[in-house]
């Protein structure tokens, strides 16, 4: 049996986003949500209420680390680093600032995404795995493609397994034709279901498709949370 954790990113940034995810959950397959925490994010204290209102929407934590990188925001494109060497010990501590907020709304995230993959960049891996193992967050996002060779692949997949942190060993980003059907045993789906814009809205009304979780059963694909990899 094929298994997939459906992942909604950007939980808290705005209300219409937040708005957006609960729909997804309640109405579609999304099982989970990676929250955003940083000062941008305005529909946080929304998302909080949201998330203890909805037991059953697994919460983690999308760290933001834009400050830090070249960004081109319209098209959600991380370049570079604005400073050289890279402040590792600031991202650190603005990973831990942004986990800590989360905990003191009295919710536990149990993984943890980030905004634009910056956790995914060669510097920012290791430190990251230091928070979350810190927090004894056990499950990352972690995906072959995000790494520029297979030697670095193979590094950081050891670094997680050293530290005891799970990660599924596929990664989907959004919906396209044939998505679900790759070749994989346990996927992440990684979505960005919300209104107000004309590409959440497409994959709000993905997650929402009546069809779609009778495919999944026909297919024998199961819906899990990140918990179900422990």
């Amino acid at each position: 049996m094929k298994k997939i954790i459906i992942n909604a990113d950007d939980f808290g940034l705005t209300s219409k986003i937040n708005q957006g995810v609960i729909s997804a959950h309640k109405n579609g397959v999304v099982t989970s949500a990676s929250m955003l925490a940083s000062n941008r994010a305005e529909g946080f204290d929304e998302a909080v209420a949201l998330a203890k209102e909805n037991p059953g929407l697994e919460v983690g934590v999308h760290i933001d680390l834009d400050r830090f990188f070249d960004v081109d925001q319209s098209s959600g494109v991380i370049f570079d680093w604005l400073q050289n060497p890279v402040p590792i010990e600031e991202v650190k501590q603005e990973a831990r600032n942004q986990i800590n907020r989360i905990k003191s709304q009295g919710l536990e995230p149990f993984h943890l995404t980030s905004h634009h993959h910056s956790h995914l960049r060669l510097e920012s891996f290791p430190a990251i795995v230091e928070v979350a193992n810190e927090f004894n967050i056990k499950v990352v996002r972690f995906s072959k493609r995000f790494f520029p060779s297979p030697e670095d692949y193979e590094k950081n997949k050891k670094l997680l397994q050293q530290n005891k942190i799970a990660c599924p060993e596929h990664f989907i980003e959004g919906w396209y034709w044939g998505n679900v059907d790759e070749n994989y045993t346990i996927a992440e789906l990684a979505t960005h279901p919300g209104y107000g814009e004309l590409w959440r809205e497409y994959e709000l009304t993905a997650c929402c498709n009546p069809q779609l979780k009778v495919y999944l059963n026909e297919k024998n694909i199961q819906l899990i949370t990140f918990k179900d990899l422990l």
